[in-house]
């Protein structure tokens, strides 16, 4: 099992205010994680993540370990574009 520690933002509508919560998290069940921009009860724009998990859960996360946010300045290979020429298909 390998937990890693999240700060999760919720808003509470009861009380119009805003919650944040230390949560623990095993990185074996994150199917995604996507960067968003959340906005606070005082109208604040903050940097956040969307944190999918294999059991369907979804949390709203403003702090994630560094290990995970590395991956997202890593660049990749540039996209290759198919110059083999026009391919015509025949339907019957």
């Amino acid at each position: 099992m390998n937990l890693l520690k999240f700060t999760i933002f919720n808003h509470n509508e009861a009380q119009q205010s805003d919650e944040r919560l230390s949560i623990l998290l095993n990185t074996d069940h994150i199917i995604s994680v996507k960067p968003i921009k959340l906005t606070t009860a005082a109208r604040e724009v903050i940097d956040g993540y969307w944190i999918r998990l294999t059991n369907g859960k979804k949390y709203k996360a403003i702090q994630i370990p560094v290990s995970i946010k590395a991956l997202f300045s890593e660049t990749l290979p540039q996209v290759a574009l198919n110059d083999e020429g026009v391919h015509e298909i025949n339907i019957q």
